[in-house]
């Protein structure tokens, strides 16, 4: 029976997606981009900008952290949320980022107006 077990296990891993999405909700959501705001505009000595991104539902994992990191290597002054915090609204999960993107430049220094 525990052979039986192990076989349907590794089966499942291997084959079947058994892994419900990696997501993340929306109050712990609100909270790690709130932090990272708090964390920039306390070293840049600059108040938390208006329309701040708010998380609506549950929200992938990979986008929120992508948009904490950019908001944390963001440069002085805090007036504005890189244009990669858009990505909480996205259902999908983001891909990889290719080797030859740089990420400050890419996700980082744009802004959302």
């Amino acid at each position: 029976m525990k052979t039986r077990l192990f076989a349907f296990s590794f089966f499942c891993i291997l084959f079947i997606d058994c892994v419900q999405e990696d997501t993340v909700p929306q109050g712990d959501a609100n909270s790690q981009i709130y932090a990272a705001s708090e964390y920039l505009s306390k070293k840049c000595g600059d108040p938390i900008p208006p329309h701040f991104p708010v998380a609506i539902g549950d929200v992938q994992r990979r986008n929120l952290d992508l948009c904490s990191i950019a908001i944390t290597k963001a440069e002085c002054p805090f007036n504005s949320y890189p244009v990669v915090c858009l990505w909480i609204y996205y259902d999908k999960p983001a891909g990889e980022i290719p080797w030859y993107l740089n990420f400050k430049d890419v996700f980082v220094d744009p802004k959302l107006p």
